[in-house]
This record gives structure tokens, sequence and C-alpha cells, in this order.
């Protein structure tokens, strides 16, 4: 049997953890809607059940930051981008690589698809605490990409996200042990 890879290990811990917060599953599964309840006001986008206090307050609520759903909307992007992109006779890994030298970057590089626009606030995170945003952006498509990879039954496809999803995870994780 072969060993599984640091980021399918990293998506089966989350799966266990998403069966005690449901809201875990818009991360590791990204067909799932959003959950529809109310930001938690933490700024990575997860929402809180205790937030229905809030649709009582008159008072208007600052706009959401977003990044685990700007970073999540990106990686499904660019994942259904190679799936076509597959479809049309393009090697997947050709396709990954280029995305995964963008969100890889050494820092202080900003760790975003070229070909992707990347959200106002998102930017504004990245130039307030760069530190902690960018392993941030990296671990959270790193989840996204290989939650594909371990629903596509095509080995190239699979692959391809795979080795994209450890590429992430490791940079994640370098850089986060780096700015500690």
């Amino acid at each position: 049997m072969a060993t599984a890879s640091r980021a399918a290990l990293t998506v089966e811990v989350m799966e266990m953890l998403a069966h005690f917060d449901p809201r875990l599953w818009e991360l590791i599964d990204p067909d799932v809607p959003p959950h529809p309840i109310q930001d938690d006001g933490l700024g990575l986008g997860f929402r809180s059940a205790a937030g229905d206090g809030a649709r009582l307050n008159p008072q208007p609520l600052p706009p959401r930051n977003g990044l685990w759903h700007a970073v999540r909307d990106m990686s499904v992007s660019v994942a259904e981008a190679t799936i076509a992109a597959s479809l049309a006779g393009r090697k997947p890994g050709d396709i990954v690589k280029e995305v995964g030298d963008d969100i890889c970057p050494e820092p202080p590089k900003v760790p975003w698809p070229k070909k992707w626009p990347m959200p106002v606030q998102l930017r504004q995170q990245l130039v307030v605490d760069p530190q902690r945003v960018s392993p941030a952006i990296q671990a959270t498509a790193a989840l996204v990409f290989q939650s594909y990879a371990q629903r596509t039954t095509d080995k190239s496809l699979s692959t391809a996200f795979t080795d994209l999803a450890d590429r992430l995870l490791e940079r994640a994780l370098k850089t986060a042990n780096h700015s500690g």
C-alpha cells in the first residue's frame, strides 16, 4: 500500500474534525455551498451558529474579510480550469506547475495565481500580516486541491492535484515556521 501524501493526511484529519464542526466541510468539499449563517468576525470566513443574534441588531456589520472563501473560490476555479484544459488535451501537471509557481513564491512575493484577480480585502490582509496570511492562503488552497485529487478518478489529474497540494502545504509550513 502506498504511503499517503502529507496533504492527503491533512484532508483526512479535516474530515474527522468536520464531523464535529460542519463549517469545515465548506473547505474540504468545495462543492458544498457556503453555510448561510452570519460570519464570525475573525476574518477567516468561518460562520457561527451564534451569529443569529446579529440579525436582530440594527447596526450595520463590518464587511467580511473572506480570506477563506476567496482562497477556496480561487482554488476551485483553478481546479475546474485544469480539468477543462485536461479535457482539451493539455497536461494537468503543466497547468498546476504554473499555478504552483505563483502560489508558492519566495517571500515577500504575493502567493496568488497571476491569472486570477486577487480580492482587495485579501491584498489588504497580506499587507498588514503577510507572515500569517501567506501560509494560510497556501494551506487552504492545499486542502481544496487535495480534495479534488481524492475525488477524481483520472490518474493524471489526481497526481497533478496531489503534487500541487503537497507543494502548497510544504511551502505553508516552511513559511509559518520561519515567521514564528
